[in-house]
């Protein structure tokens, strides 16, 4: 009898501990929607028309949070409406849900009350995993196409699909969506390598923080051994930020 009340006290702590996480993952989720003033897509259930909100305050104790008033203002809104709400970010998208409390103010324009969500979701909109490069770590590249033969710059972030790779400079006159990168080698840390053929998805000119020219590109060639290379290094650096997350939060 002992062994089993420990085991289900137990049992109880550790569910207790993972529903507080959860909680605090969700409400710093929202705080930082709230800080970046992210714009939230939001739809009413069962009516397909989009609307445009923003977060507006978050109050954890009374288990609320106000939002700006919806965009273009829906017809035959009512207390108690279901918003349902995404917000598009790098390449993944953050969902949930929310039921109105009732119409208010903030600062003197119109606001909505509602309940603090009981879940969120956040997945990737794109059919590869798109990581961020590691802040710590500076990954070089070095190109080459037709018109320039020997590029070098920085990834910014990459998946199994291709890379965002930032070029000193402007090159946005040489390198055009559609080119092809004959050759491409990147540094993913200190023991790993990859080499392959990119091909220009988009290019666009950036002054901030450094004058760079930024290229989407795609994998168009590259052997089975330096895909498992990079395969290998997304999961691990994924799974670190997963860690990262949950110690901080």
């Amino acid at each position: 009898m002992i062994k089993f009340l420990t085991k289900t006290l137990k049992k109880n702590n550790f569910e207790t501990l993972e529903d507080q996480f959860l909680a605090a993952e969700r409400l710093q989720k929202l705080q930082t929607l709230k800080a970046n003033k992210s714009r939230l897509i939001v739809r009413l259930d069962d009516n397909e028309q989009i609307f445009q909100s923003l977060i507006l305050s978050i109050d954890s104790l009374n288990n609320t949070l106000l939002i700006d008033e919806l965009f273009p203002r829906p017809e035959n809104f009512a207390s108690n409406q279901l918003l349902h709400c995404v917000h598009h970010e790098n390449g993944s998208a953050t969902t949930f849900s929310l039921r109105v409390l009732t119409a208010t103010n903030s600062s003197g324009f119109p606001a909505l009350l509602a309940h603090l969500p009981d879940t969120i979701e956040q997945e990737q909109r794109r059919l590869n995993f798109r990581l961020k490069t590691p802040a710590q770590q500076s990954m070089t590249v070095s190109l080459a196409s037709s018109s320039q033969p020997n590029l070098s710059g920085y990834v910014k972030d990459l998946s199994n699909h291709g890379f965002r790779i930032n070029i000193p400079g402007n090159h946005s006159d040489s390198l055009k969506q559609g080119d092809t990168l004959n050759y491409c080698r990147i540094q993913l840390n200190e023991t790993s390598q990859i080499e392959c053929q990119l091909k220009v998805r988009s290019t666009r000119y950036l002054n901030k923080p450094y004058r760079h020219t930024q290229l989407g590109t795609e994998i168009t060639d590259l052997n089975a051994d330096h895909q498992n290379q990079l395969s290998q290094y997304l999961n691990q650096q994924q799974r670190e930020q997963c860690r990262l997350r949950a110690e901080y939060s």
